[in-house]
């Protein structure tokens, strides 16, 4: 262990299945959305999921653990990053089951082919590059913030390499709901399910969830989700998503 660890990285228990996290304590590390994202991605045998920008690879992980998928890809722009996530996967023993790719989510359908994978899933960066949020780490920065990749991008090459029916899942803030929503139509990815995510029931809606076809049927499904009750301790429904209770 004291080998496979640097001097600048950290271990974080996933409490689940003993799966465990490496992460760099300086740069950018995974955040309970995509935790809460990953938790609510539905795989069945056969399917084959592709995490855009995986950063340390948790989403791959948990998804690979948690759900009966055949396959799971994951790729990621950053050099640092992308080689974090192979060390995750391996660390975790599930080198069989997931692969990491170094590589630009806009050469997405050159690495996996057109139309290959049944589920799409992507905790992408909250902010726009002119929306003055850009942290001085350039790490935390391409992971947060839109400097190397739109939103736009993202759903255009998600709906390149889904499958007819295929399915996108996406977590992202609320006050770019409509952007999000009107970007998936223009692409043939019709959402289905939206979950609004409040951290307690006294607070705002934060974030939200939302669950694409690809060619799907007009019609959606509205649904709420607080993860704290007022006391701070987990809703009994995030209890029972994250396998608590």
């Amino acid at each position: 262990m004291d080998n496979f660890l640097n001097e600048d990285e950290r271990i974080d228990d996933l409490e689940i299945k003993g799966l465990k996290l490496i992460q760099k304590k300086n740069d950018y590390c995974f955040s309970s959305d995509a935790v809460l994202l990953a938790n609510f991605v539905k795989a069945k045998k056969g399917d084959v999921v592709v995490d855009f920008g995986t950063g340390s690879g948790i989403i791959s992980i948990l998804i690979a653990a948690k759900t009966n998928a055949s396959k799971v890809m994951g790729i990621e722009l950053q050099k640092s990053m992308a080689q974090l996530a192979e060390k995750n996967v391996e660390f975790n023993n599930l080198t069989d089951k997931v692969t990491i790719y170094n590589d630009d989510i806009k050469n997405a359908e050159n690495i996996l082919g057109k139309e290959s994978v049944s589920i799409v899933v992507c905790n992408p960066p909250y902010f726009k590059a002119t929306s003055g949020e850009v942290s001085s780490n350039e790490v935390k920065a391409i992971s947060r913030t839109e400097l190397k990749i739109t939103l736009e991008e993202i759903i255009q090459h998600a709906a390149g390499v889904l499958k007819y029916s295929g399915k996108l899942y996406m977590i992202h803030k609320s006050e770019r709901l409509a952007e999000v929503l009107t970007t998936m139509s223009n692409n043939n990815l019709e959402p289905k399910k939206i979950t609004f995510i409040y951290p307690k029931k006294s607070k705002q809606v934060d974030t939200f969830i939302v669950e694409a076809q690809k060619y799907g049927a007009p019609g959606v499904c509205i649904s709420s989700f607080v993860v704290y009750e007022e006391n701070g301790e987990m809703t009994n429904e995030a209890k029972k998503l994250y396998n608590k209770i």
